[in-house]
């Protein structure tokens, strides 16, 4: 990021953080990136074969007369331990936000920026870096991998890698929304918008069938909302151009790379912050369906929003609930991404009052959170990571029990409208496990209003309040 667009969002966040108000709900967040970001920073991240998360992240450093930035590499352990940070780039004039993936030759990053204020210097518009060893050295490719004229040094970026090895970028500025195929400037940036200025926050992403897909925002008249195309093999437009439902009147998009997953069994999905002219409902669609279900709601509007797709071909959704109010929610999918389970709370940082960005990533039944939080009351952002898990629903019938009265209540267990066997139920001193339909019945004698509780190893305990009739 350049000094200048550092300087405008950190204007921006001052704004922000003046109006926020802490939440009393903290969370046992850690940091990851150094105190001195901005709320525009958002890390690449990539999750490689051994379990391990990979980000990468760009800071200031140096003599701050000086505009210089490093391009930095961080390890999460498959158990959730923050590792290792060791540089990929140092001393570079600045970086936009890098993409990371995994392709044959190992870990390759993808960036924006220009090396230094020397017009020679060849290091300009998209540069990549390869690691064959995790992460721990990286090579930087000579010159960049793609031609001038598409403002890629500027813009952030997000990366692909399709089914023959093939690495593709999008990226997004003032003339157009942008994919480049491959690591060399001998193949051209194809432009997704030609007809319309400016293309916001991109992402690409490719499925298990090789099928690529761009997503970006767009404010252009009669293209308003989130827009998606499919991408060809050489990174040409492909197939038809659509607009996500519910966001066809939408003159403002999310601060954000656009959440985008390729869900294992099948579908590429995205899900957005809708509503105008505030935006107050999370939706999920699948590419090209005819509709985009609301998954969650906000009262404060301008949420941060995130996806994640997991490997048993599940989607997390998650949110933070809007402005003046750090807190992440999530809630996962059932195996057919038709159904969702019950939204958790994961907190926030304790001295945030902001959240800027969210991004995610699956392992297992657990889910990897990065977000970008400002810190205090300051314009400062830092990235900030913890693991949740997914919640259980508990329900009952009857819901009311006589006071003083045996009642005898049926409580189900379910995991996004699956049941869950197994899951211990506790209520006014009795307990039971639920068999393979979810259910458990337990007595109620109790005068007076109970609250059950429903726990599972890999769960976020669920509670359901039983009312008493006199």
């Amino acid at each position: 990021m350049t000094t200048s667009m550092r300087t405008a969002a950190a204007a921006l966040a001052v704004m922000l953080a003046a109006f926020a108000a802490p939440s009393a709900l903290a969370a046992p967040w850690k940091r990851v990136t150094t105190p001195d970001g901005g709320s525009t920073d958002q890390v690449g991240l990539v999750r490689t074969p051994d379990g391990v998360l990979h980000l990468a992240w760009s800071h200031p450093t140096g003599d701050p007369s000086v505009s210089r930035e490093d391009l930095n590499h961080t390890v999460i352990s498959r158990a959730g331990r923050i590792g290792a940070t060791n540089p990929i780039e140092l001393g570079w004039t600045g970086f936009s936000n890098a993409a990371l993936v995994v392709e044959p030759a190992g870990l390759r990053a993808f960036w924006g920026g220009i090396r230094s204020t020397n017009p020679s210097d060849p290091q300009q518009e998209t540069n990549t870096s390869l690691s064959a060893n995790g992460g721990a050295t990286w090579t930087l490719q000579p010159g960049p991998v793609n031609p001038g004229g598409a403002q890629s040094y500027a813009s952030d970026t997000a990366a692909t890698v399709r089914a023959d090895g093939t690495t593709m970028q999008a990226f997004a500025g003032t003339l157009g929304t942008w994919v480049h195929a491959g690591l060399t400037p001998a193949t051209p940036n194809w432009n997704y918008t030609p007809q319309e200025q400016y293309g916001y926050d991109p992402n690409i992403v490719t499925d298990a069938n090789n099928r690529t897909v761009l997503a970006w925002y767009s404010n252009a008249t009669g293209h308003l909302g989130v827009n998606t195309q499919d991408v060809n093999a050489d990174g040409s437009p492909g197939g038809t151009r659509r607009t996500m439902p519910g966001t066809g009147n939408m003159n403002i998009g999310m601060l954000g790379r656009t959440p985008l997953a390729a869900r294992s069994g099948g579908g590429i999905y995205t899900a957005y912050p809708t509503g105008n002219p505030t935006p107050s409902r999370i939706r999920l669609w699948r590419v090209g369906a005819a509709n985009a279900p609301v998954v969650g709601r906000v009262n404060a509007g301008s949420p941060a929003v995130a996806i994640a797709a997991t490997s048993d071909v599940r989607i997390w959704v998650l949110w933070t609930k809007g402005f003046g109010d750090p807190d992440v929610l999530a809630r996962r999918s059932n195996k057919g991404a038709t159904k969702f389970g019950a939204i958790v709370n994961a907190g926030h940082p304790r001295d945030a009052a902001q959240a800027y960005k969210l991004d995610a990533n699956a392992t297992g039944g657990k889910l990897d959170v990065l977000g970008n939080f400002n810190i205090g009351t300051t314009s400062t952002g830092v990235t900030s990571y913890r693991r949740i898990l997914p919640g259980l629903t508990l329900k009952a019938r009857p819901r009311r029990v006589q006071s003083g009265e045996r009642t005898e209540v049926r409580f189900t267990v379910l995991d996004a409208g699956d049941a869950v066997r197994g899951a211990r139920v506790a209520v006014d001193g009795n307990s039971g496990r639920t068999d393979g339909s979810g259910h458990v019945t337990l007595p109620v004698t109790s005068r007076r209003a109970v609250t059950a509780r429903a726990t599972h190893t890999g769960y976020v305990a669920a509670k359901k309040r039983l009312g008493v009739r006199r």
